[in-house]
């Protein structure tokens, strides 16, 4: 099996939950002040509106064992990636991204207000991680997919799945050219408001 693509926005619409974006800012469970509630709606609204995110993966036959995960012929020494994808036939590689529009967006508002550009970081994690959801269903939609249950997302630098692997998933996607997505020399993603991440698929049980 080998499979990629390449996509936008999806069909759907992303949600930016304001539960989640005041658990990022570190509300648990309090009411927020009228204040932090309107800027995080003002905030949110101006991401959907400028934001276009955009998404790139693939599909293969992976081999699992107790220590390392195959996928096509990238081999990734990882026994909690391995422990994760425990019976899985199939994965998938995928990169998103909110790309530099989010970056100039957080800039702007720390020169602006710097209240602001911490909501505009909160509101950006979130809208990175819902639009990730979307992707990681477009791809359990696709049909060679179709009956196996997916995993959630595990992304290099969680456990022992070390962060340097971002560079090969980059590479092997191709995410330069189909989504603008760069390494800097540690590692990290470039737009910063962007993913790598492993999704594994298993017969359901």
């Amino acid at each position: 099996m080998s499979k990629m693509e390449a996509s936008g926005s999806p069909v759907q619409p992303i949600n930016i939950p304001i539960k989640e974006v005041l658990r990022y800012l570190g509300y648990r469970g309090a009411e927020p002040e009228e204040k932090v509630s309107a800027l995080i709606k003002e905030i949110s609204a101006a991401f959907l509106e400028t934001i276009v995110p955009k998404s790139v993966y693939g599909i293969w036959d992976c081999r699992i064992d107790s220590q390392a995960v195959t996928i096509n012929d990238l081999t990734i020494h990882s026994e909690k990636l391995a422990k994760h994808l425990a019976k899985c036939r199939h994965a998938a590689l995928m990169a998103a991204t909110l790309g530099t529009e989010a970056d100039t967006m957080i800039r702007r508002y720390s020169v602006q207000n710097m209240e602001k550009a911490v909501i505009a970081q909160a509101v950006s994690a979130v809208m990175i991680d819902a639009y990730c959801d979307k992707v990681a269903d477009e791809i359990a939609q696709a049909g060679e997919l179709s009956g196996l249950t997916p995993t959630i997302r595990f992304s290099p630098g969680y456990g022992d799945f070390d962060i340097a692997h971002q560079k090969d998933i980059v590479k092997l996607l191709n995410c330069g050219v189909k989504i603008g997505l760069a390494l800097t020399s540690g590692y990290m993603l470039v737009p910063s408001k962007s993913v790598t991440a492993v999704i594994g698929y298993k017969e359901f049980e």
